[in-house]
Parts: C-alpha cells; sequence; structure tokens
C-alpha cells in the first residue's frame, strides 16, 4: 500500500502482478486532508476522551482545525492592515505627522560631549 501524505483521500494497493489500484475513501463525499491534518486531529480526537475514532470524525475534526487556522489567518491580516493604515497618517501637504516628537529637550550631539 502507497499514499501521498498531501492527500489522503487516496490509496495505492499493489496488485500480485505489480500494478497499483487506486483505492478511495469509502464515503466519497468526505474531502481531502492531508497525513499531518489527520494525525493532529486524531491526537486531538483521543485528547478529548474519544476512544473510537472514525474516518468521518477525523475529516470533520481536521476541517475544523483548517477553519480555525484560516479564521486566524484572516483575523491577523486585518489587523495588520489596521496598523499599517494607522501608521501611515501624512497630513494634506504631505509633510506627514510629527505627533510624539519632543522639541522642547534639546538632543545632544556627539561633538557636544567632548
Amino acid at each position: 500500500m502507497k499514499y501521498d501524505p498531501r492527500d489522503l483521500a487516496r490509496i495505492f494497493i499493489r496488485r500480485p502482478s505489480g500494478n497499483f489500484v487506486e483505492a478511495r475513501y469509502a464515503d466519497v463525499t468526505l474531502p481531502s486532508i492531508t497525513l499531518h491534518e489527520a494525525v493532529t486531529a486524531r491526537r486531538t480526537l483521543l485528547a478529548k476522551g474519544r476512544r473510537e475514532v472514525d474516518t468521518g470524525a477525523i475529516v470533520r475534526t481536521a476541517i475544523a482545525q483548517r477553519e480555525l487556522v484560516e479564521a486566524a489567518t484572516k483575523r491577523t491580516a486585518a489587523a495588520r492592515r489596521g496598523l499599517a493604515s494607522s501608521k501611515s497618517k501624512v497630513d494634506d501637504r504631505g509633510w506627514g505627522s510629527l505627533r510624539g516628537v519632543d522639541s522642547s529637550k534639546p538632543v545632544p550631539f556627539v561633538e557636544d560631549t567632548d
């Protein structure tokens, strides 16, 4: 038996003649998952106390974890876009903003410290 770790929906079985035959999930409505997603989902189910896990439970858990990662990625990207837009505050003339600069205190130069 061989499989592609990027797509566990398909496995390849060696026949006595030496040729390989492709086999798929028994339930063809299940989406493809990777080996890493399957192992992580199985660990998650076992940590929750589920001792008997079937293919459907593993795939559903992997898809749920995939959706969590996608949602977190979108929130992170939105937060970064929000930070990027707040950093680029420029006035109408294009000079930028001088907020945060305290000009009442002199800045020492290296030559002044001699």
